[in-house]
């Protein structure tokens, strides 16, 4: 079985017709995502720049007029337009075939919910009130947000994280090593070869893969993993079940960990959240997570390597995420100290490392920020 071609019973059924529609969105976005977008850098030297200095008699020279050049190119215009339309068209193709099978999905789950032989848990809090600096944006434009959750069973919100997940990422899935997770794993092996977490922490879990990843490659591990949406909680419990691992999964806030015990955990993980919460939250999020951390464990935040783009006009660029793709702070997670705020978080500098990790599979890579606790 390919890590990134996984089948599992909470997957909506597809008809071919279902199938030849992601395929074509698929193909679209490459398109788009890939060769087009490449091309909005020189754009902005061929036609945005030029056309805003015979607008001014000068140059762009912040980031509000360096974003207003690039909408003075007329292609630029268009591949925008065509960006927007094609992570609409994401939701459309997924989110028709996930609603005609939510009757089977539900089922399944809860069947798997309540199996005498199930291995993992599910805490959902009834009181909690997932943050709105995240519940009220619909990041990536997914219908309703991460924090959608419509009745006492519902885990639509699950549902199109996976399935729609699969198409942004051109049709690789999440899989059940997950890259993300498995160049994490892959990374603490070279490093800390003698580190075997026995309880591990996954933030920010969303639909699971991650914390599926951990619990898979660490049979004999205790993993917990938490998120704010009950709804996305309760697709990721069934979907670790239906794959047959023990997670147990929390509703909470990654800035509030205070359920958990000071140093309970030996490995504490984040997967692409920081680029999802604000400041404020960040900063609380790595407190907590160093405290929970015992002394000699990890604390590993990994996520996008957009902090890696060298020039101002690249991150104009990528900003138009945070106006167009529901990354309301891309920029604040892309500009901000990060490695400062794990510091005052009680690492210290020789105990800090920021780098960059290639992906385990396809091209690319991830953002990496690592603390070892003293």
């Amino acid at each position: 079985m390919k890590v990134r071609d996984l089948q599992h019973d909470l997957l909506p059924r597809l008809s071919e017709e279902d199938r030849s529609r992601q395929r074509a969105v698929v193909s679209l976005r490459r398109a788009i995502s890939g060769k087009l977008r490449n091309r909005n850098l020189q754009l902005y030297e061929t036609e945005g720049a030029p056309a805003f200095a015979a607008a001014h008699d000068r140059q762009p020279q912040s980031p509000d007029e360096m974003e207003q050049a690039f909408f003075a190119s007329q292609r630029y215009r268009m591949w925008s337009a065509m960006g927007r339309a094609s992570q609409e068209m994401i939701w459309l193709s997924v989110g028709e075939p996930a609603l005609n099978d939510m009757a089977r999905i539900q089922a399944r789950a809860a069947d798997l919910a309540a199996a005498p032989d199930r291995k993992g848990a599910l805490h959902l809090d009834p009181t909690h009130t997932p943050s709105p600096e995240v519940a009220d944006i619909d990041i990536h434009l997914q219908p309703g947000g991460y924090a959608l959750n419509r009745s006492e069973d519902d885990l639509l919100a699950g549902v199109l994280y996976e399935t729609g997940g699969n198409i942004y990422t051109f049709g690789q899935g999440i899989g059940k090593g997950d890259s993300k997770a498995g160049s994490i794993i892959r990374h603490i092996e070279a490093t800390y070869p003698d580190f075997k977490p026995t309880r591990i922490l996954d933030l920010g879990c969303s639909a699971g893969a991650a914390s599926c990843a951990y619990a898979a490659h660490y049979p004999d591990a205790e993993v917990h993993a938490g998120d704010i949406g009950a709804g996305m909680l309760r697709y990721a419990h069934a979907r670790a079940e239906a794959l047959g691992l023990a997670v147990e999964f929390h509703q909470l806030d990654s800035s509030d960990l205070s359920k958990f015990e000071t140093g309970y955990f030996d490995l504490v993980v984040s997967h692409n959240l920081f680029h999802e919460i604000g400041a404020e939250k960040r900063a609380l999020t790595m407190k907590e997570a160093a405290r929970v951390t015992r002394s000699g464990g990890l604390v590993i935040h990994q996520d996008v390597p957009t902090r890696f783009e060298p020039t101002l006009i690249e991150q104009v660029e990528r900003a138009w995420d945070t106006k167009y793709n529901g990354e309301d702070f891309w920029g604040v997670y892309a500009n901000d100290d990060l490695k400062a705020e794990m510091r005052a978080a009680g690492f210290s500098d020789d105990r800090l490392h920021e780098m960059r990790l290639t992906k385990v599979d396809g091209v690319g890579g991830w953002y990496v920020l690592a603390g070892e606790r003293a």
